[in-house]
């Protein structure tokens, strides 16, 4: 899990880029443990002009920007269908 950072002369950057470590599946799902990196641990949301800012959370949008509120997953058969489980 171990990544280095290279800029276009080849030469390691530092500091390098920060991450955490998450682990995915708890093992009693019927899933392997799967542990990776999460590599935005130094993301920075921008603004156009530059200056910081702080991420919104999703909101669902209509075709014409208004906000919406999602509907329920429905699962659908390759005719388009409501399948029922």
């Amino acid at each position: 899990m171990a990544y280095t950072r290279y800029n276009e002369s080849n030469v390691a950057e530092n500091p390098q880029p920060g991450s955490t470590t998450v682990n995915h599946f708890s093992g009693n799902e019927g899933w392997a443990t799967k542990t990776f990196k999460n590599w935005s641990a130094g993301y920075q949301a921008r603004k156009s002009d530059n200056s910081t800012r702080t991420p919104g959370t999703f909101q669902a949008r209509a075709s014409n920007n208004s906000t919406r509120t999602p509907a329920a997953y429905q699962r659908r058969n390759s005719s388009n269908t409501s399948v029922s489980a």
